[in-house]
């Protein structure tokens, strides 16, 4: 399929752009941005701005966390080094899978966010603790709905990068 006859049906929604989601993580993270542009006569910064800070900020806000479970909550760190890696990279783990969406993790931010400003968690040490575990989550998921959404935008935008990408989609047809 030539990529204006590809344009005009994901206009009219006759087809769906299926992508995975480790790929288009790994376009922005692993490929360097002289072969994207060599390749594809376009340098995506912004986009691989955003995804490097997100691949950058996961694990640190993870770090961090389990710091403060130290800090916070002496001898039960402990129990924060132990459970909040395997929560994370469970996590982790599912967010590259295609049905992962930002809704649940976004809405647990806010609602602990609400809860905070409407003194229904008194602790701002246990506020804390809990935003940044989270925001470690919501940058993981983010790393990967993000890519997704960049690199198929890429795809319809650049007909070098449809043609340099073509191996890594899958179109389907909506009946």
């Amino acid at each position: 399929m030539d990529h204006e006859n590809l344009v005009e049906l994901e206009k009219q929604g006759k087809i769906l752009i299926g992508v995975d989601r480790a790929i288009a993580r790994k376009f922005y993270t692993d490929i360097p941005m002289k072969e994207i542009e060599e390749e594809t006569g376009e340098a995506p910064y912004f986009e691989k701005i955003i995804i490097f800070t997100l691949f950058l900020l996961n694990p640190l806000l993870l770090l961090i966390s389990i710091v403060l479970g130290f800090w916070f909550f002496s001898w039960w760190g402990i129990v924060c080094l132990i459970l909040l890696p395997l929560i994370y990279f469970a996590y982790f783990s599912f967010s590259s899978m295609g049905n992962s969406g930002m809704g649940g993790i976004s809405l647990l931010l806010l609602i602990m966010i609400v809860g905070y400003f409407f003194k229904i968690i008194l602790s701002p040490q246990i506020f804390i603790f809990i935003i940044i575990f989270l925001f470690s989550l919501w940058c993981a998921r983010s790393l990967y709905c993000f890519s997704t959404l960049f690199f198929r935008n890429f795809i319809i935008r650049n007909e070098k990068a449809y043609q340099y990408l073509l191996e890594h989609l899958t179109i389907r047809y909506v009946e």
